[in-house]
This record gives structure tokens, C-alpha cells and sequence, in this order.
């Protein structure tokens, strides 16, 4: 009888481990989320995360995915957490905002291309992510309606098509743009041309009392300066 407590004991002490970690979906693009020999998944974005959970008691499991796919997933049910969201859905509540996306143009530095407006990229080669001209807004969705504009979802053949000429200009989130030259083209100088305003986002969580115990101790992550400090690793 005593074994067979035993088991019972020990069998129902593994599903409370299970039931507590946590699926999480992240779109892939360092240093926001990414793989990393020897490390695992790490990345801005999934560090914040980890972080709050743990501090909440839950373990994390993590799945970079396209942004396609991280939306069309998360509104199916198969995670209980996806990060970043820049959509609503009936299938999670939004978080508090934590992530600081930088949109900017970038050109090759030799080109000395003169961008200070959105405007201003009339008449020139334009790649972005996939959706941009819908998440930029309407006077970027405007310029280049008409233009030689292409949407890539792969952020390295982005750049690759740049340094190759290809295109004279890449649309993107500063970091990400930043670090995949360095890693991939640490020859080539990029012009950062800001003519975008930072967008703040969260994560989406399917529970709702999970989201309302993540925005809290999201809070107290930024009271103790871990939040800056996560953010300062890939400046």
C-alpha cells in the first residue's frame, strides 16, 4: 500500500511540474529572440520572459517562429503565451508593454543616401518585413504603394540583398538590423536613418489571471533594474 502511495505521490508530483511550465512562442530575430550554440534559446525578448515567469514559479519552453506563424499558432490554441504582439485576439489578453522596437531605414554607408523622411524614400528600392506597410502606417503604406517595394520575410537575405545592391534600402528594427551586419557583414557600415517612432509591445497571454500576475511582476522587474539591465546586454 505504502509503494502504491508512493507512486501515486510521485506520478501526481510530475503533472503538477508539467501542468506548470509554459508554452511560449517568439518570433525569431536577434537579439530579440534566437538560438545560440552552447546557450539555448536566448535573446532580449525571451530573457524577460523567462525571468518573469520564473519568478512566478513557472518553467518556460520556448518556439521561434515566423511572425506568420506565431499569429496564426497563438490564435489556435497552441501556446499559452506569444510575444511580441502587435495584433489583438480573441484567444489572449494583451500585457503590459516592455519591448522597445525601433523601426528605421538603413542604407549602406558609402551610398550616402539622404533620408530624413519617410517621404524621402520615393523613387528608391525598398525591402521590409513582412507586414510593414500595414504596421508603419499610412503615409509609409502611401509611398510605397507605387514604389519597387518587395516584403522578405528572412532578415538576413534582407541584408544580403543590400550589401549586394540589390536594393538601396532595408526597412527593420534597429538591434536586429545592427546585430545580423555584425554577425553576418562586419565589413560593411550601415546609415541608420530614423524616420520612425519607437512602437512599444508586449506579449499576448492566453489566461487571464497569468496576464494580470505577468504585468505585475513585469513592474517590479523595472523597479529593480534587471529590465535595463537584460536590455543593455544587446545594446
Amino acid at each position: 500500500m505504502r509503494t502504491i502511495l508512493l507512486l501515486m505521490f510521485i506520478f501526481c508530483g510530475q503533472l503538477s511540474a508539467e501542468q506548470k511550465t509554459l508554452s511560449v512562442a517568439v518570433n525569431i530575430g536577434p537579439p530579440w529572440a534566437f538560438f545560440q550554440e552552447g546557450t539555448g534559446v536566448t535573446g532580449i525578448d525571451v530573457e524577460i520572459i523567462r525571468h518573469i515567469f520564473k519568478e512566478m514559479g513557472y518553467h518556460t519552453e520556448f518556439h521561434l517562429l515566423g511572425y506568420s506563424r506565431l499569429i496564426k499558432e497563438f490564435n489556435e490554441g497552441k501556446y499559452d503565451v506569444a510575444s511580441p504582439a502587435a495584433f489583438a485576439s480573441e484567444q489572449g489578453h494583451l500585457t503590459d508593454k516592455y519591448l522597445p522596437f525601433h523601426d528605421v531605414a538603413v542604407s549602406l554607408d558609402t551610398h550616402q543616401h539622404n533620408i530624413n523622411d519617410i517621404a524621402d524614400l520615393k523613387g528608391k528600392k525598398v525591402i521590409a518585413y513582412q507586414f510593414a506597410s500595414s504596421v508603419l502606417g499610412e503615409a509609409f503604406a502611401k509611398v510605397v504603394k507605387d514604389a519597387n517595394y518587395l516584403e522578405v520575410a528572412e532578415r538576413e537575405l534582407q541584408l544580403t540583398l543590400l550589401v549586394n545592391d540589390r536594393t538601396d534600402v532595408v526597412i527593420g528594427e534597429r538591434r536586429l538590423l545592427s546585430y545580423i551586419l555584425q554577425q553576418h557583414y562586419p565589413n560593411h557600415k550601415l546609415t541608420i536613418h530614423p524616420i520612425f517612432t519607437i512602437q512599444a509591445y508586449g506579449a499576448i497571454v492566453k489566461d487571464p489571471l497569468l496576464q494580470q500576475q505577468f504585468n505585475k511582476e513585469l513592474a517590479r522587474l523595472k523597479a529593480s533594474g534587471m529590465y535595463e539591465q537584460i536590455l543593455s546586454q544587446w545594446p
